[in-house]
């Protein structure tokens, strides 16, 4: 069966960073949205901590996931986002229990 796929992914940036990187943020999470298969792909920022970013995501199934990753823009947005970590991403995997019905 091919599911919904959703993941999470949480980025810590250098404090002098986060303010600059938040527009690149924002194409990234405007690209991503565009794309084949984007159901949502939201961006949020920690309340309290200017330097911690999480993308909250999901995908028709992991197919259109994986072209997503796989394409230029997504390329040149790691690029860009590297230099300003300051710690590796955290991102992981999940399985819907229960919606908003």
């Amino acid at each position: 069966m091919n599911k919904t796929l959703y993941l999470m992914a949480h980025m810590h940036l250098k404090a002098d960073e986060a303010d600059a990187f938040e527009q690149t943020f924002r194409e990234h999470a405007r690209a991503s949205r565009a794309k084949p298969g984007c159901l949502f792909f939201y961006l949020v920022r920690e309340e309290g901590d200017r330097s911690k970013y999480s993308t909250m995501e999901a995908w028709e199934n992991h197919d259109y996931f994986e072209q997503h990753v796989a394409d230029d823009e997504h390329d040149k947005f790691q690029a860009k986002l590297q230099p300003v970590l300051r710690e590796e991403v955290d991102a992981r995997l999940y399985e819907l229990i229960q919606g908003m019905d």
